[in-house]
């Protein structure tokens, strides 16, 4: 669970959330339970040379809108693990009430050098998808 303050930036002239910056908390929810995980982006980076966690697909369901100072749960969770992507359910609520669904298809990215160094899908490590199940229990 990611908690998340609205603040006056996050708003539009409507002083209601900018859709985008829901984006950006499921990719900061996202980082928050690697991390939790073992899996931070400095630790791939370094000592497992991945690229991090780039989204292949995404979207999301607005059901209701947030304002200044609100305070947003994001609720992460992995809902379906494939050889090399994974599927990410979040949920935004404020008080309990759901404000939005959102979801996104990720991958571990990696550079591979018999393709120039271009951006590749790793096979999800059994370890990683352990240490990330573990965190959702």
């Amino acid at each position: 669970m990611t908690p998340i303050r609205v603040l006056f930036g996050d708003c539009d002239p409507a002083n209601i959330v900018y859709f985008p910056n829901f984006y950006r908390w499921f990719d900061q929810a996202t980082h928050d339970l690697c991390e939790a995980a073992g899996y931070g982006l400095v630790r791939v980076r370094h000592d497992l040379h991945w690229v991090g966690f780039p989204v292949a697909e995404a979207g999301a369901r607005f059901h209701r809108p947030a304002t200044i100072n609100d305070w947003l749960r994001v609720e992460t969770r992995v809902v379906a693990w494939q050889p090399r992507r994974f599927l990410l359910s979040h949920r935004v609520r404020r008080d309990g009430e759901l404000l939005v669904d959102g979801w996104q298809t990720r991958f571990i990215g990696i550079h591979r050098a018999d393709r120039g160094g271009r951006l590749a899908a790793l096979h999800i490590p059994d370890v990683f998808r352990a240490a990330v199940d573990a965190q959702m229990r």
